[in-house]
């Protein structure tokens, strides 16, 4: 049932006048959407990823926490991020909706320490600065966040801190330590794709530390333009749906880490 999750990312108008949007008729106490909250539990969707996507290389976790919150200003959009919508209003949401929250963390100007330091907040009980700063915020009991991811495309030009191969696996693994150091339950992926070079790389220095391998693919890239394909493409499509994930399950096989 969990390849059936969803993807919210602070672009457009997904989150601000989507599913947070406090001056609508729609919202609840909360500032949520009651409107969306109810189409998408029809859907019973599993699980869902946040804050990108792009927008998370450059996202710091504690400018959306907390009473006093300024806006700043968004690097990868182009756009004014007010930061109203933050770590415990998602999970609020998610538990909302009944689906399990699922974080992915800043690796592009992000550090190790400030993923760990998220982790902290999210999943202690009481112990640190961040688990006390979460409980002075209004939340008491631990979010309970289950999955993390280190990072979003990093392997891409596009993407804000960019890494090569090299670079990737070194922070991936103080990351990886780190986190699992706070919350040994968690299960962590780390960006990739269907690449040799960056996953043997990754996984030699890694492969310990993760759960998953997060495998990106588009297969109607739409970029810019809107000119999608037609019903008999889009089906068409379907014949290349498994061909990356086929080459890093090989990949795992020949490296003795399938089914860690």
């Amino acid at each position: 049932p969990m390849i059936f999750g969803q993807f919210l990312e602070h672009f457009d108008n997904q989150v601000y006048g989507g599913v947070y949007d406090p001056k609508s008729r729609f919202a609840d106490e909360d500032g949520f959407r009651k409107d969306v909250i109810e189409v998408l539990k029809k859907i019973q969707m599993p699980i869902i990823r946040w804050p990108g996507g792009c927008f998370v290389s450059a996202y710091h976790w504690q400018d959306g926490v907390g009473p006093n919150r300024e806006p700043t200003y968004d690097k990868a959009w182009f756009v004014e991020e007010p930061n109203t919508f933050g770590t415990d209003e998602y999970v609020k949401w998610c538990r909302k909706v009944g689906c399990d929250p699922y974080i992915c963390t800043n690796a592009g100007t992000g550090t190790a320490e400030e993923m760990s330091d998220w982790v902290e907040y999210c999943n202690l009980e009481s112990e640190g600065a961040f688990a006390r700063q979460r409980i002075e915020n209004g939340s008491t009991a631990p979010h309970h966040v289950p999955y993390w991811s280190i990072g979003n495309e990093n392997y891409g030009f596009w993407e804000i801190g960019a890494k090569d191969s090299s670079e990737w696996g070194r922070l991936v693994l103080e990351s990886a330590k780190m986190m699992k150091h706070v919350d040994p339950s968690i299960e962590l992926s780390s960006a990739a794709l269907a690449d040799i070079d960056w996953n043997i790389n990754l996984l030699k220095l890694c492969g310990q530390h993760l759960d998953w391998l997060s495998i990106h693919k588009y297969w109607d890239m739409l970029t810019e333009d809107n000119s999608f394909s037609d019903y008999e493409q889009s089906i068409a499509y379907t014949n290349d749906l498994d061909t990356d994930i086929r080459k890093v399950r090989g990949l795992l096989m020949a490296m003795g880490l399938e089914g860690k």
